[in-house]
């Protein structure tokens, strides 16, 4: 899977249809398939995405006339047929005319746009600024939540309708506590995210279960993903007596459990008891390993 940059202009060269249909030719692209995702990129909007979306499909035909005569070098027109289109409330800008567009190109660590090859009719990016991008956005709330029907997001979902969903799981997460992360008590935005407690890559049921997760900051996540820390429904945090990192320590001491247990209000106990029973058994097999 490819990621794309489909910009939209002032200039009408091809028929497209905003969200169901973006058209090109060979001397755009020729390698836009089935399954890719996309970033609209609206120049009319002052250079600012706008959308974001999946390709379902890739169609092809000779250009007309008047499109052939554009230039000698057009020899096939595609239709990329668009699907779980997921439009932002506002723009993202990354216009460097613009304060917002200079912030944010700050954060995403964009220099240059040509340097990222930006400059071209059709760019591809990679995945790591194709996730940055999306986290900007839900960062300033652009992304929309969308409930479903049940808290399971099949593996078969592409990204962009798993997408809105996710928002749905993320938000309250973060709401429950104040956007402050319920092990140490940071609440640096950009730092701080909704955590899975049980994991999201084997229980696809609960993927979107508010209940499932805790807000975390990126360092207390990776401690509870690695059974380092566990916490209990009644807030007391487990840390493994292992750590010989005072830092790692000081930083699990910031607060009590009772104020911990304040924000797991709405967190399902199963869930936490998950994580003591995996701290427990990564404990156990710690003393095992030295022990031989």
């Amino acid at each position: 899977m490819a990621f794309w940059i489909f910009k939209v202009a002032e200039q009408d060269l091809y028929p497209d249809e905003a969200g169901l249909k973006y058209v090109y030719d060979n001397t755009h692209s020729v390698r836009v398939q089935c399954g890719d995702t996309f970033l609209y990129l609206d120049k009319t909007q002052g250079y600012s995405f706008t959308a974001t979306g999946t390709v379902c499909r890739v169609g092809e035909r000779k250009p007309t006339a008047s499109e052939a005569a554009r230039t000698r070098n057009v020899r096939i027109v595609y239709t990329a047929h668009l699907s779980d289109v997921v439009w932002f409330s506002s723009p993202l800008s990354v216009s460097p005319a613009k304060a917002e567009g200079k912030r944010n190109r700050a954060q995403l660590g964009i220099a240059d746009v040509n340097l990222l090859g930006w400059s071209q009719s059709m760019p591809s990016l990679g995945e790591p600024m194709y996730s940055a991008i999306l986290a900007l956005a839900e960062l300033q709330n652009l992304v929309p939540s969308e409930p479903h029907k049940d808290f399971s997001v099949p593996d078969n979902w592409s990204r962009t309708k798993a997408r809105p969903v996710m928002r749905s799981f993320s938000r309250p997460v973060m709401k429950r506590s104040g956007n402050a992360c319920v092990v140490c008590g940071t609440s640096l935005l950009g730092l701080v995210e909704a955590a899975h407690l049980s994991p999201y890559a084997s229980d696809v049921k609960n993927r979107a279960n508010p209940a499932n997760g805790i807000c975390l900051c990126r360092y207390c996540h990776r401690a509870l993903d690695l059974r380092l820390i566990a916490i209990k429904p009644d807030g007391q945090l487990l840390v493994s007596p292992e750590i010989p990192d005072p830092v790692a320590r000081f930083h699990f001491d910031q607060l009590t459990s009772e104020q911990r247990r304040a924000w797991l209000v709405g967190v399902d106990s199963t869930f936490l008891e998950l994580t003591v029973k995996w701290h427990e058994e990564y404990l156990s097999s710690n003393r095992v390993e030295h022990a031989r």
